[in-house]
């Protein structure tokens, strides 16, 4: 980007202004007349010294000091007029002052210029006071320039100045002439600068809200005037960060120092906060972003394994606007509360065991705000962290322990005992969950939406037929993995939850006649995955494609299918995206 401080040495220098062809017509023939009047002026001074002109007649001169007698009666008569051997006009009237010695006239006559465009250039020629001025000039016979510069001696034959009308040359005209040619750039409205500097800071400021935290820090380094704009409080109203070298400590504290210099120590513009990937955030940053941003609503700190329950705790006890966590990856979080830590117990405590079971030590119960959680791949939480979890978050609406593979069914009992209004629930790869986890979560009824059970393999149709009977208003359902699913449970989803749009029933012993009800009950359908179900056929495909017209993506893959049944799944599917291992199919 251009330097916008552009040194001396490399400025332009300013160039005179060029006047159009018109105006130059002018100051031509007003030069050509005022040579000739001053050629007639030094041959005035040459006979001064009593030598006769060239070519001229010479006149005898009155004496010095002397007044003529007063004479009575008519005027003598006046001599005729005898025409000029060279053709120049009569000699004008003598000046007043005229009975001046020839010495005491050179000593009063100013120098003159011997250069005629210094004196007499364009801007004497126009006068911006209008046309009278031009007027009572041409009456007396001199301009301004010439009356200070020399006298004109009664001998002196000088031609007649040209009448120039005051018409052929617009005050408004010059004005604006002389206006558009003063500038130094030669008719260029602006200087040498980057056309991004003249944007307005409102519009480099709405530039600047399209950029990351890490491009905004970059802009602060080009210029003052980026560095005053891209730390206004608006543009970061979030941070996000991310990078396994970065040190997230460091520059949480570095950026919340900046930003709260407006408002110390706090910063309340910053609501969203996503530290994905930074492997070296411990709870020190955790403990920066509680003290120094109240209002903090988003955070997500995914794979920060050095993260531990204390940090959390710290976070959501200060920042009680809270509603979105995500703390996928962090092995060492098991719950969250202000409860010690494994280390911090004492020794008896340890061999007793008591360690493994958070919910047995005296804790403040916390009401929480958060309504979406993530404990994804937290592998040390367990029944009774989730048990403290779901106690101090009744708000819960979406909550996820995907291969969170120490939950039983005892843990899924107490998130509905706590969290009635959950809307999505997750126990993906939870080895552990039985048909008995499924009956308390029947309990939610209509309010769950999204629930996945993928690789539940404990998982039966009696569980999946209670889930049908009573949380009818299910919009996803994945059942991936659950082997020992069959036709009678999908028929029973079929009947009862018909407002389905998207299902995942891959591995499951599922047959064409299951799709044939699936299609005819669930026209709304808009997802299906029938991956590695060996006893589809053409049959099925083709019921689920002319019953689901607005189908947009179907799984077929390590199926049984043929080209005919793609076929009628791309006549009767037009936008429908098809995922398949056949070559034969492109």
């Amino acid at each position: 980007m251009i330097n916008c401080y552009q040194p001396l040495f490399m400025r332009r220098p300013a160039k005179k202004p060029r006047p159009c062809k018109e105006n130059m017509d002018i100051l031509t023939n007003f030069n050509l007349v005022a040579n000739q009047c001053r050629v007639a002026a030094n041959m005035n001074t040459d006979t001064t010294d009593d030598k006769p002109l060239r070519g001229c007649r010479p006149m005898p001169l009155q004496p010095l000091n002397r007044v003529p007698p007063h004479r009575e009666g008519p005027p003598p008569p006046t001599p005729p007029f005898q025409p000029h051997p060279h053709g120049l006009a009569p000699p004008p009237p003598p000046p007043p002052g005229f009975g001046v010695s020839a010495s005491n006239q050179r000593q009063t006559t100013p120098n003159r210029p011997q250069t005629p465009n210094h004196d007499l250039g364009y801007h004497t020629l126009i006068s911006r006071s209008g046309q009278s001025q031009w007027n009572n000039d041409m009456k007396s016979g001199s301009f301004s320039t010439l009356s200070n510069t020399t006298s004109i001696s009664r001998h002196s034959p000088a031609r007649q100045m040209p009448s120039i009308p005051p018409s052929s040359v617009d005050s408004s005209d010059t004005e604006g002439f002389m206006t558009t040619n003063s500038s130094p750039y030669k008719g260029k409205k602006w200087g040498r600068g980057s056309g991004f500097d003249r944007l307005p800071d409102d519009v480099v400021l709405k530039i600047f809200s399209n950029m990351s935290s890490t491009q905004l820090c970059n802009m602060a380094r080009v210029n003052r005037r980026f560095y005053a704009l891209a730390w206004e409080p608006q543009l970061w109203t979030r941070i996000n960060l991310s990078g396994e070298q970065l040190n997230a400590d460091k520059a949480l504290k570095t950026l919340t120092r900046i930003l709260g210099r407006a408002s110390p120590p706090f910063c309340p513009t910053i609501e969203k906060v996503a530290l994905n990937g930074c492997s070296r955030l411990t709870d020190r940053g955790l403990h920066v972003l509680a003290r120094r941003c109240p209002e903090l609503k988003h955070l997500e700190i995914k794979g920060s394994a050095l993260v531990t329950n204390s940090g959390i705790f710290e976070l959501v006890s200060k920042c009680l606007n809270l509603v979105h966590l995500d703390v996928t990856g962090c092995s060492q979080i098991t719950c969250i509360d202000g409860a010690p830590s494994h280390s911090n117990l004492p020794s008896t405590s340890r061999g007793l065991g008591l360690h493994s079971d958070p919910s047995h030590y005296p804790r403040p119960q916390l009401f929480l705000q958060i309504q979406y959680l993530d404990l994804t791949d937290c592998l040390g939480l367990q029944d009774a962290g989730l048990l403290v979890v779901v106690r101090n978050c009744t708000q819960l609406q979406c909550l996820y322990l995907r291969r969170c593979v120490h939950i039983t069914d005892a843990g899924i009992k107490n998130v509905v005992s706590y969290c009635q209004g959950l809307r999505e629930f997750s126990v993906s790869d939870c080895l552990q969950i039985t048909d008995r986890g499924l009956f308390e979560l029947a309990k939610l009824g209509p309010s769950l939406r999204y629930l996945s059970i993928a690789k539940c393999d404990q998982v039966t149709d009696a569980g999946l037929k209670h889930i049908a009977r009573h949380c009818y208003k299910l919009r996803y359902l994945n059942m991936r993995g659950c082997e020992t699913v069959t036709d009678s449970s999908l028929e029973a989803l079929a009947r009862s939850c018909s407002r389905l749009r998207a299902l995942d029933i891959g591995k499951c012993d599922i047959t064409d006649a299951g799709l044939r009800h699936l299609a005819e009950n669930c026209p709304n359908l808009k997802k299906l995955s029938v991956k590695s179900c060996e006893l589809v056929s053409d049959t099925g495909v083709q019921a689920i494609a002319y019953y689901c017209r607005g189908l947009q993506q179907l799984n077929i893959q390590d199926c049984i299918i043929s080209i005919d049944g793609y076929r009628t799944v791309k006549k009767f599917c037009k936008r429908c995206i098809i995922e398949h291992t056949n070559p034969g199919f492109y």
